[in-house]
């Protein structure tokens, strides 16, 4: 993981002590290590939902491990400020894409795309068109359909604690995200590893 991390980031990147807790169970969930995920009590039938302070690597992270998947099973990362934008831009599609990834036909090469949202909670609510919506909340509810109804997973970083997920999206978003996926937490301690 170093290795491909100097590769992408430079030479100056490595990987940190602190983090070995969180990386410890990125590796169990990525490598499907039964013993290991079951001592950190993970589901490997859910997504990833990566939780800490500004700067201590979770997009970094969360980018270097998809390396290691294959291409099929690769999850395509996008940012939540992005998609906010997207839905100023052009409306309620970008919920259905990102949401339902179909629109009125099945398209089986893109029906079962996995996706990480980064950054859950840095976007605003926007308008289209006067129409004010909380886009990602509305994204989760349709991911959680998927998940129901197909185990497709989803993954998510962000920077607000289970408590500030519910008080920007509401408890039914909490709850279901809550049931969609496993929650890693960086340590409080975990410093800024931006230089």
């Amino acid at each position: 993981m170093e290795l491909h991390g100097q590769i992408i980031y430079g030479f100056d990147f490595k990987l940190y002590r602190e983090d070995k807790d969180v990386l410890l169970q990125l590796y169990a969930y990525f490598t499907g290590d039964v013993a290991l995920c079951k001592h950190y009590d993970i589901d490997l039938r859910k997504g990833l939902f990566l939780s800490g302070k500004t700067g201590v690597g979770k997009t970094c992270h969360m980018k270097l491990l998809r390396q290691f998947l294959s291409f099929a099973e690769r999850y395509k990362m996008k940012t939540c400020q992005a998609l906010a934008l997207e839905y100023m831009d052009t409306g309620s599609n970008v919920i259905l894409q990102y949401g339902r990834n179909f629109v009125e036909y099945i398209d089986h090469n893109t029906i079962n795309t996995s996706y990480c949202f980064d950054d859950l909670g840095a976007e605003d609510e926007v308008k289209h068109y006067g129409t004010q919506t909380n886009v990602l909340g509305q994204i989760i509810l349709m991911r959680y359909e998927l998940f129901q109804n197909r185990q497709v997973l989803t993954h998510f970083t962000s920077n607000l604690s289970a408590p500030q997920i519910e008080k920007c999206y509401g408890e039914r978003v909490r709850s279901r995200l809550r049931q969609m996926c496993n929650w890693i937490e960086y340590k409080s301690t975990s410093t800024d590893k931006r230089k």
